[in-house]
């Protein structure tokens, strides 16, 4: 048994839901149309480790219920809570192969029936190995593709960002200085209409002034004249 190429290598970092995490183990099955399905265990400083399921090109997340909360199976169905579960298909899983922690630990089988369960609250899987007992359930949740980038992706995804937030302040900032100039412009105009004004009633004064000496002088004449 060999892995065969996936999205995500061992050890390699990936952003999943806005959060940088590392794949510390995977399992690797084929199913029976030779579509790959494969699980990556991802890591965070803080929090527990998730399941990613990657199937064909599509994400999902795979939440694993606790030995004391284990579902109810009966017949096609299988009850949570009071919620039914209803079968909405099955897969046969070879196994292919794991490396690091795998999801769930180290394969016990070579082949899984890995069935899927459809109700109001959304979907359950429930596995195990043909002739055994053991069964293992999860819930599962279908993932957008967009939530899940490779290293590479979220790189080019933060430069994008990043020349994107220096266009803006660049376009703010030729704004800022276009507004200044015209509030300059603006109070210039100002200024050179308060000097018109005073100028023109400096002009209006001095010809006021003018006009009363000349008259002046013209009545001192004409009365100088009569005596």
């Amino acid at each position: 048994m060999s892995l065969k190429p996936s999205k995500f290598k061992l050890d390699e970092e990936l952003s999943f839901a806005g959060k940088t995490m590392r794949v510390a183990g995977l399992v690797q099955f084929e199913g029976a149309d030779a579509q790959l399905t494969t699980r990556y265990l991802l890591a965070e400083p803080s929090g527990a480790p998730l399941i990613l399921e990657e199937s064909g090109n599509g994400f999902s997340l795979l939440r694993p219920f606790p030995a004391s909360a284990q579902p109810q199976p009966a017949g096609n169905t299988v009850s949570v809570m009071g919620e039914k579960y209803t079968l909405a298909g099955v897969r046969k899983l070879k196994l292919l192969g794991a490396a690091g922690q795998p999801p769930g630990g180290t394969p016990k089988a070579e082949l899984l029936l890995s069935g899927v369960f459809d109700g109001q609250m959304g979907s359950l899987v429930r596995e195990m190995a043909p002739g055994s007992t053991a069964q293992t359930f999860f819930s599962k949740k279908a993932v957008s593709a967009e939530e899940v980038l490779s290293g590479e992706q979220l790189a080019a995804r933060q430069e994008a960002e990043r020349l994107a937030a220096e266009d803006r302040a660049k376009v703010e900032e030729e704004e800022t200085e276009s507004g200044k100039g015209g509030m300059l412009g603006t109070a210039i105009g100002w200024i050179v209409t308060i000097l018109v004004v005073v100028a023109l009633g400096f002009a209006c004064s001095s010809s006021e002034e003018d006009s009363t000496s000349s008259g002046s002088a013209r009545s001192s004449f004409s009365g100088g004249g009569g005596k």
